[in-house]
C-alpha cells in the first residue's frame, strides 16, 4: 500500500465537486453546489450596481441573492468577495430574494474556481492562519510541520487539488521529505526560490 498511497481527501471532494458531467455535448455540466455564503456587487443589464451575495455556489453555477433580482434570461456581471469577476445568466428564480445563475465562462476559469471554492470550504482543515486578503487574493500563512524539525509559519503562495507551493526563510526540506500542513500530509515534490513544492499524499502508518 506504501508504493501507490491514497490521494487526500482534498482532491477527492474536487472531484466529487464536478461530478453530474452532461452525457451529451449539449447539456451543461453539472456541479454540486457548496454552502458557500460570500458578498459581492451586481451589475445588472443596465449598467447598475447591487449589492448581493451567494446562497451556494459550484464551479458550474450559484444561488445569488439580492434585493433587487435580475429578470431570468438576464446576463449580468457579478464580482465576488475573493473570487473576483463573474459573468453569466439567470436560469430561473428559486424562492424568496433569490436567482439561479449559470456561469458562462471557460472550462480553464471553472476548474480554477473549483480550486478557489474547496480551499474556501478545507480552510480549517488546513490549518491556515487567517490573513487580512480574501480567498485567492494574495498568500495565506500556514503551519508547517516536517519530520525533525520543530513547526514554523510559512506561507501558501500557490494552492492546487493536488497540492500546494510553500514560502518559507528556512533551509528547505530534501525532496521526498514528509510534510504536514494543518490536518494535510504530502511530500516535497520540487524545491523554488525561497520555498518548496508539496504533492498531497494519505499518511502512511508511522514505523514503530
Amino acid at each position: 500500500m506504501s508504493a501507490s498511497a491514497r490521494k487526500l481527501d482534498l482532491a477527492n471532494a474536487a472531484l466529487r465537486l464536478s461530478s453530474g458531467m452532461a452525457r451529451t455535448g449539449q447539456e451543461r455540466r453539472r456541479f454540486r453546489r457548496m454552502p458557500l455564503i460570500i458578498g459581492g456587487r451586481m451589475l445588472d443589464p443596465l449598467g447598475r450596481e447591487h449589492d448581493c451575495r451567494t446562497a451556494d455556489i459550484s464551479p458550474g453555477d450559484m444561488r445569488l441573492a439580492a434585493p433587487i433580482l435580475p429578470g431570468v434570461g438576464d446576463r449580468i456581471v457579478i464580482y465576488l468577495e475573493g473570487l473576483g469577476r463573474m459573468t453569466g445568466s439567470v436560469a430561473r428564480r428559486c424562492g424568496e430574494g433569490e436567482v439561479a445563475v449559470i456561469f458562462d465562462f471557460s472550462a480553464h476559469k471553472r476548474e480554477k474556481l473549483a480550486e478557489q471554492l474547496t480551499f474556501a470550504v478545507n480552510k480549517e482543515h488546513l490549518g491556515l492562519i487567517e490573513a487580512p486578503r480574501p480567498i485567492g487574493e494574495g498568500v495565506q500563512r500556514a503551519r508547517i510541520e516536517i519530520e525533525g524539525v520543530p513547526a514554523f509559519d510559512g506561507e501558501v503562495l500557490d494552492f492546487s487539488l493536488t497540492g500546494m507551493t510553500l514560502k518559507s526563510p528556512r533551509t528547505p526540506p530534501l525532496i521526498g521529505s514528509w510534510v504536514r500542513v494543518g490536518g494535510i500530509y504530502g511530500r516535497v515534490a520540487r524545491i523554488i526560490e525561497g520555498g518548496f513544492a508539496v504533492d498531497f499524499e494519505s499518511r502512511p502508518p508511522t514505523a514503530s
